[in-house]
């Protein structure tokens, strides 16, 4: 081809006449040129076996360019790639000196113009970017709807935490406030029953025994709990409430704190102790604690209902009714089940050591009702918290030593069986 013919044809944008041009001067050099136009834009490829310097380069090809004087360029995108590489090492883009001038000679607002254009093509390559993703890839939706994923009990409490609440929302209308308590309760015992689960990590887990302990202090134990507070003596421990401080300590351990830790012991000495189904003290504290859970949203329902009527009456401000709500669903519901949890501990140690089975049952209870006692003393105040936070504290002591005490238990129970000489 004649050079004047060549010159003329790169002028009018000619992808392979630019690149023959081009080439002239890269080849010997090593390097070789490949270009390509599309909407105004030039693309240029520079290969080489080595690494090419961006300045030098980047300043030849545009006075290329530029010395073309090309009128249909109105990008150039000029790239530099290894033979050996599969990516380019660098990208350098300018606009030809012949597209500036035209922009300035047509409008006088050439940045903008400038802009729009670069704008366009980015869209076009973004737009073109984005159709080389695979759907399925992006949005596993066919995963979503799998069987298999459902099967894991983390996405099955992913998805209760998560919709529950919603749920209950859908039905808060046509609730009452005691409905709305009791499942609002079921809720946050249910975060505290993962909680705990993953703090005790009981050796004999089973949904069946969780729901019978639930299911038995909430139906049967209650109802026995408020019989009881009407039989002497508890009907005048719990009368002594209210009055001075040591009566109503008094009161509160000896009457409230003993029979609830009593009634939150019974599914776990009747139905797991008495049949023999305990093993160890950590399975029997995590079935104690969802006892107390069931406890907890019982009582938590019947307290939300007496602060909905103060507030209506305007005997409870609005902060404090959200507040005593909060403690009540939140705070009180871990406190009843740790006490509940201590008690089964040690009705589990009994297990391993029956010869003090009644000591350590009592040691059980005992320990309870009095934390349970001292804090009801003085709930409202710092004090109250601190015995809170101590509770928590020993709870997870007597985790932390459980081999220590089971060993203990074990040789005590070897010494009670050796006959004397």
């Amino acid at each position: 081809m004649v050079q004047s013919d060549l010159l003329k044809l790169a002028q009018q944008g000619d992808p392979g006449a630019i690149a023959r041009l081009l080439n002239r001067n890269l080849q010997p050099r090593g390097v070789t040129a490949k270009v390509l136009l599309r909407d105004e834009c030039l693309k240029i490829l520079l290969s080489s076996d080595r690494p090419l310097e961006q300045k030098a380069f980047s300043q030849f090809i545009q006075q290329s360019i530029d010395r073309l004087g090309t009128s249909n360029i109105s990008l150039v995108k000029l790239y530099s790639q290894q033979t050996s590489e599969g990516v380019p090492a660098w990208a350098y883009e300018f606009v030809p000196a012949s597209s500036k001038s035209q922009l300035i000679v047509a409008n006088p607002a050439a940045k903008s113009t400038l802009a729009i254009v670069k704008l366009r093509t980015e869209s076009q390559e973004f737009w073109s970017s984005l159709r080389t993703f695979q759907l399925d890839s992006i949005f596993p939706y066919r995963d979503v709807l799998s069987v298999d994923l459902y099967r894991s009990n983390t996405v099955r409490l992913l998805l209760f935490l998560g919709l529950f609440p919603l749920i209950i929302n859908l039905i808060a209308e046509q609730a009452s406030i005691e409905q709305m308590a009791w499942l609002i309760g079921i809720y946050y015992a249910a975060i505290w029953g993962v909680v705990l689960y993953n703090l005790i990590k009981p050796v004999q887990f089973s949904w069946g025994r969780t729901l019978k302990c639930v299911l038995f202090t909430t139906v049967i134990g209650i109802p026995l709990l408020l019989f009881f507070q009407q039989v002497p003596p508890f009907r005048a421990l719990y009368g002594a409430i209210n009055q001075g401080l040591v009566f109503r300590l008094l009161g509160f351990v000896l009457g409230v704190g003993l029979l609830e830790e009593l009634c939150k012991a019974l599914p776990v000495y009747l139905l797991l102790y008495r049949s023999q189904k305990l093993q160890d003290p950590l399975s029997a504290a995590f079935y104690g604690a969802m006892s107390g859970l069931g406890f907890a949203i019982a009582e938590g329902a019947a307290y939300s209902f007496r602060y909905a009527v103060g507030l209506s009456r305007g005997q409870l401000g609005l902060g404090a009714y959200v507040a005593a709500n909060t403690i009540r669903f939140v705070s009180l519901p871990l406190f009843h089940a740790i006490l509940a949890g201590i008690v089964g501990y040690f009705i589990g140690l009994a297990v391993i050591n029956p010869s003090r089975r009644s000591a350590l049952c009592f040691i059980g209870i005992a320990i309870a009702a009095t934390l349970h006692g001292l804090y009801n003393t003085f709930a409202g105040g710092i004090p109250g918290l601190l015995i809170i936070g101590f509770t928590i504290l020993l709870f997870v002591t007597y985790l932390r030593r459980c081999q220590q005490l089971v060993s203990e238990m074990q040789q005590a129970e070897r010494n009670s069986r050796k006959s004397p000489e």
